[in-house]
């Protein structure tokens, strides 16, 4: 865990220079980011700014590292991971200087509004990555995450452990919450109301996960190793810690389909789901006709 010093450093107001503008210029809109799908910047920035509502309060004041690729996916384009804010992005962009663990101090962007999440996929910003904390309170994060990787298991796999964690959880008195990553797995989330900060927190995670890789021998593990987890779901808590990042919900994956990581409903959470499905082009209407967000557990407080 941090020290005191540290962390009042760290505790800082965000800045943000002067005010956004009502609108942020497009660059490049024809530009082709997706070339096996045909998605191009235009079609990007059309879903962040319908998705904005949703997406919004899970990233304000979490400082975000930025996944960037200017021009899009293929073979030798460039494909980076931004955390520092160059001076020359506008002063309305808001950001927090946090101290490095060696080093000069890093500006993260805070992506508190919608010109600034369209400024930053105008830079070719195409996923969000924030802390599971927020400005204020660094040390403690909002929620724990249990993201189940399935390897060899498959999706199916994925969704017969998170509904086997989730029984464990409820009886044991959490309420969760379930969303695809975007790719192959499932993320399962606790909001976090335990004593104590990450190291807390992922140490609680740590126990459930153990416990229920005991109850599900043969479908789960906590085996870090891929060689020995067979055909089993490795239930990962270590993202569970300060300065690491996870996916948030309704952000688009950097994977040809353009996949989005969407929050599900424990009731409708089936093994035949394909997570593919839920992508750039599907999600607006899905959401659309989904009301209220099956993540709202996770905001309050915050």
């Amino acid at each position: 865990m941090a020290t005191r010093g540290a962390a009042a450093r760290d505790e800082q107001r965000p800045e943000q220079g002067s005010a956004p503008p009502r609108r942020v210029e497009v660059t490049n809109p024809g530009k082709v980011l997706f070339p096996d799908d045909g998605i191009t910047k235009a079609d990007v920035v059309g879903y962040y700014r319908a998705v904005s509502r949703r997406l919004l309060p899970f990233l304000r004041d979490r400082p975000v590292t930025l996944e960037r690729l200017p021009d899009g996916l293929g073979p030798g384009k460039p494909h980076f991971w931004q955390k520092n804010t160059p001076e020359t992005y506008p002063a309305w962009v808001p950001r927090v200087e946090l101290a490095a663990g060696h080093g000069r101090p890093v500006r993260y962007a805070l992506v508190n509004d919608l010109p600034t999440l369209v400024f930053l996929v105008n830079q070719g910003a195409l996923t969000f990555h924030p802390w599971l904390s927020r400005v204020g309170d660094l040390d403690r994060p909002d929620f724990v995450l249990f993201d189940l990787d399935p390897g060899e298991a498959g999706f199916a796999g994925a969704v017969t452990v998170a509904r086997d964690l989730h029984e464990v959880l409820e009886r044991e008195g959490y309420e969760a919450v379930v969303k695809t990553s975007g790719k192959s797995g499932l993320h399962v989330l606790v909001p976090w109301r335990g004593e104590g900060g990450y190291d807390e927190a992922r140490g609680w995670a740590a126990g459930v996960a153990a416990r229920v890789a005991v109850l599900l021998t043969d479908r789960a593990t906590t085996e870090m190793r891929k060689a020995k987890r067979g055909r089993r779901v490795y239930i990962d808590v270590m993202q569970n810690a300060r300065g690491h990042h996870a996916v948030p919900p309704y952000v688009i994956r950097a994977v040809p389909g353009a996949p989005v990581s969407m929050p599900w409903r424990w009731a409708d959470l089936r093994p035949d789901l394909d997570p593919r499905q839920f992508n750039l082009r599907t999600v607006p209407a899905l959401l659309a006709r989904r009301r209220p967000d099956p993540l709202v557990p996770l905001l309050r407080g915050s």
